[in-house]
């Protein structure tokens, strides 16, 4: 589905990586219904992006917002994890 939807990312490539952990996010709770777990499996690969070069902005405050209100429409469900 990417969206080409910008997410805070210095760069397009970025921008495209993040969209497909929302995908995949959106796709977890599509199926399964559990918008934690979606979460969590959004945020863990965030941090795993951020260690790719080029990619460290990927655990930025803003991405990791973006990335939660895309994934999460439960406010119930915590930001901090």
């Amino acid at each position: 589905m990417n969206d080409n939807k910008q997410y805070g990312m210095f760069t397009p490539e970025g921008n495209f990586m993040v969209s497909r952990i929302v995908e995949a996010g959106r796709l977890l709770v599509e199926q399964d219904g559990d918008q934690l777990t979606a979460w969590a499996f959004a945020y863990r690969e965030l941090r795993k992006l951020g260690f790719a070069k080029d990619f460290g902005e990927a655990t930025d405050t803003d991405v990791r917002e973006q990335v939660y209100d895309a994934v999460v429409t439960d406010q119930l469900v915590p930001f901090y994890i």
